[in-house]
């Protein structure tokens, strides 16, 4: 019997020292994100949000702490933000909010919110629609490599005339449709 709790007490330390270090570093984010720190703050809603590293999944309190860090310029949050308000995940489901946080992210040269934002023009979700911002915006994704921005530009562009094509190319070069996310 002692010497299956020795077995047992050594195959759990090493869980205890792991759950400390957790409960450290989440201290730690804790510490910085009640500063301001936006890294922090995007961090700490990234452990609400999956219930990761000890802290209880809470979408609601992910979505704040996105907020925040949105606020503080993390490009990320406000991609996650615009992803929450167009499911309705912890936020009420609002397709103008998430257009306005793909665009802060898009605006900050984020692919994937570029592709996202595109196709809330295509397809008039939260915003006019749109063709010619639709194309000039996945012409952007992909400029970037992201996935399936260019088969997109290919099914928009066999919808367009050429004035429209050319106006969407003059646009995406000179990235003169992004919108205005200022008052974040």
């Amino acid at each position: 019997m002692g010497n299956l709790l020795s077995l047992i007490l050594v195959l759990l330390t090493p869980l205890n020292v792991l759950a400390a270090q957790e409960t450290s570093y989440v201290v730690q984010l804790q510490g910085l994100a009640g500063q301001g720190d936006g890294e922090s703050l995007f961090a700490l809603a990234l452990l609400y949000e999956h219930g990761e590293q000890g802290v209880p999944r809470d979408p609601e309190q992910a979505s704040a702490l996105f907020l925040q860090a949105a606020k503080a310029g993390i490009a990320g949050a406000c991609l996650y933000l615009g992803i929450k308000y167009e499911n309705g995940s912890g936020v009420v489901k609002n397709q103008a909010e998430a257009a306005r946080w793909y665009c802060c992210a898009a605006t900050k040269d984020w692919a994937m919110a570029r592709f996202f934002l595109a196709g809330l023009y295509e397809k008039g979700k939260g915003v006019d629609k749109d063709k010619i911002k639709a194309l000039a915006w996945y012409g952007l994704a992909e400029e970037q490599g992201y996935p399936g921005a260019r088969e997109a530009m290919t099914r928009l562009t066999d919808e367009m005339s050429a004035a429209e094509r050319e106006e969407a190319a003059l646009l995406r070069s000179h990235h003169q449709f992004t919108e205005n996310c200022s008052g974040l």
